[in-house]
This record gives structure tokens, sequence and C-alpha cells, in this order.
């Protein structure tokens, strides 16, 4: 979940032009009282958007992991061995 927050805080960084944040006091134009509604609607979508883009990069890197696991999986397996020598498991966790 760590991960997921770290992600989006740095799509939100990267959709963001970088002068913006060295001048917090500039306001949208139209004033605080017109402008708060619309702000806010406007930030839900900009998270909704990235929320989207996450949940498919992480369904995409999944696809991935899990690819490459079938792949080595299937090397492994197909390995000739000699006579003799030790089977080692590369998926053994020692820790």
């Amino acid at each position: 979940m760590l991960f997921l927050w770290a992600l989006v805080f740095a799509l939100v960084l990267q959709e963001q032009d970088p002068l913006a944040a060295a001048d917090p006091v500039t306001m949208a134009p139209g004033g605080l009282e017109t402008g708060t509604w619309c702000n806010e609607h406007m930030l839900h979508e900009r998270l909704d958007i990235i929320e989207e883009k996450v949940i498919k990069t992480v369904e995409h890197l999944e696809s991935e992991v899990k690819s490459l696991l079938n792949i080595i999986s299937e090397t492994t397996v197909n390995i000739p061995t000699v006579p003799g020598t030790p089977l080692i498991d590369i998926f053994d966790d020692t820790s």
C-alpha cells in the first residue's frame, strides 16, 4: 500500500508545473469563494485519473512478473542436469 501512495505522489508531481510549487500565494481567477468547489472538483477528477493510471500500471506489472516467473519456471524445468549434481531450487527462500 505504501508503494501505491508513493507512486501516486510521483505521478502527481510529474503532472504539475515545477514552478507552481514555488509560488503558493497565487490563487485561481475568480477568488477563493467562487473557485473552491471547482478546484475541489478538478482535484478529485485528477485524482480519479491518477488512480486509474496506478491501477493499470499495477495490473501491467503484475502480468509482467507472472510472465517472467513462468519463463523462469519453464527454463529451470527444461535444464538438463548432469547425473550426480545436486539440484538447486532458485525459489528457495533462505531467510
